[in-house]
């Protein structure tokens, strides 16, 4: 269990600094496919 919990932090630790980044390079035409795709999986 301990080791699930380290992989998750790591992960979202990841995920944040990914998001930092992506937000300042990405822009809303880009948003827009991610909320495409998103939306076709579920």
């Amino acid at each position: 269990m301990a080791e699930f919990e380290k992989q998750l932090k790591e992960r979202a630790r990841e995920l944040k600094t990914f998001f930092k980044k992506g937000v300042k390079i990405v822009g809303d035409s880009c948003k827009k496919g991610w909320y495409k795709v998103r939306h076709m999986r579920g």
